[in-house]
């Protein structure tokens, strides 16, 4: 009995040394998917408030694939005095599943986008328009992960999240990291809407 009590304290002290920080990038991560909602309608007008949110949804939507990231914290707490089965058990699903559902939050997002302008735009476009989308993502997660700037500063320090970004993107060591970052994600992101395709297709059989 006693050893039973030991592994779920051990499992509940594990699994809290991520909750506040998943729960709170999980709210970051669905702002831009509720967002989506509202933006992307067929009856969607676009005026001037239409286009604040639309501002509002870019400037948070890196916050969906940031969730990606957060896997180092895998290998950061497995390497503390955890047991094995506590991080197999415990840390690597709880991340799992926050992680898919950061990143799936993204990919509805560019979904709901991408069946709105397929009423404005032809289909090559749409490819290009991603290619944009994911691109202005990466280089949100790279200042995000490594100069620590939030969603919030492109507004309080514009200026200095401008200035920081174009030397981060005249740094060849730098773009080549977010180069492949973008391949990552297209590449997830494409998988990730086949198999969205493939369950919508189950559901509807």
């Amino acid at each position: 009995m006693e050893q039973l009590i030991d592994c779920i304290q051990i499992s509940l002290n594990l699994f809290n040394q991520s909750t506040v920080r998943i729960l709170w990038n999980l709210f970051l991560a669905f702002i831009p998917l509720l967002l989506s909602f509202y933006l992307f309608r067929l009856s969607a007008i676009r005026n001037i408030y239409w286009w604040v949110i639309l501002l509002i949804f870019i400037s948070f939507l890196p916050n969906a694939p940031y969730v990606l990231t957060d896997s180092i914290h895998i290998i950061e707490l497995s390497q503390r005095n955890y047991p094995q089965w506590a991080i197999i058990l415990v840390l690597i699903p709880q991340y799992t599943l926050f992680i898919l559902a950061g990143f799936e939050a993204y990919v509805i997002s560019l979904t709901r986008l991408d069946n709105y302008l397929t009423n404005l735009v032809t289909t090559k476009y749409l490819g290009l328009i991603d290619a944009i989308v994911h691109s202005l993502c990466v280089v949100g997660i790279y200042i995000g992960r490594f100069e620590r700037f939030n969603s919030w500063d492109f507004i309080n320090k514009p200026g200095k999240v401008l200035l920081t970004t174009t030397q981060d993107l005249l740094n060849g060591k730098k773009l080549l990291s977010m180069a492949i970052a973008f391949l990552l994600i297209w590449l997830l992101t494409e998988f990730t809407k086949l198999v969205n395709d493939k369950i919508r297709l189950r559901v509807r059989i």
